[in-house]
């Protein structure tokens, strides 16, 4: 059987500490290859464009109003190039900036690891994820995984059921088989007493309102 090739990733950060950590995350994957950039670097464009990455990861806030410029030089020169956004809020206008350039991921900071590895699989295979969030906030005084006792891969698989996902899809981006995730949404819908995709969504907006 012939060895399948990591998916190359490069980071691009202006924290030198957040940089190593997600370099060091990212390479105790076996699927995953990662090397990263300072933004201090004047030759960070050209270093994408000559490494090829199959995927950009950038840290948003780290580059203010200046990342759509970078963004646009991005997609016109390397258009092969993937990219995933990790920032601090999600707010509308910055989701649908992201989009008009050509972005595939938004993720946001306090989102939990797992999210984060779920939506470099799909994006991997020509998916989108834009996260809506709400982990952790504080004037909550317990999150919906712990109100209704969700394990982590039955919040992912949440997250990519309420974004429009079928089951076919969601055993596709995370590697598992159509009867595992059929198995996940049973007991999804057991701890939560719903029949429908359409409760699912009417009982996440009730809880985040």
């Amino acid at each position: 059987m012939d060895k399948i090739s990591p998916l190359n990733i490069m980071v691009l950060c202006n924290q030198l500490l957040y940089l190593e950590a997600l370099k060091s995350l990212f390479n105790a994957e076996s699927q995953l290859s990662c090397k990263g950039i300072l933004m201090s670097n004047p030759q960070a464009t050209s270093i994408i464009k000559n490494e090829d990455p199959a995927l950009l990861l950038i840290d948003a806030n780290s580059m203010g109003k200046k990342i759509w410029n970078f963004l646009y030089e991005i997609r016109t020169n390397t258009p092969q190039i993937k990219t995933i956004i990790l920032a601090n809020n999600n707010d509308p206008i910055h989701l649908d900036m992201a989009k008009d350039n050509g972005i595939s991921g938004y993720i946001l900071k306090s989102s939990p690891i797992e999210l984060l590895m779920a939506t470099i699989k799909i994006v991997k295979n020509g998916g989108e994820f834009f996260d809506r969030g709400n982990y952790g906030e504080a004037e909550k005084d317990i999150s919906f995984e712990e109100k209704y006792k969700l394990s982590k891969r039955e919040m992912e698989i949440i997250t990519l059921i309420t974004n429009g996902n079928t089951t076919k899809t969601i055993a596709q981006q995370l590697g598992l088989s159509f009867h595992t995730i059929e198995a996940h949404r049973k007991n999804i819908h057991k701890k939560l007493n719903i029949n429908k995709v359409t409760e699912l969504i009417k009982l996440i907006s009730e809880f985040d309102s």
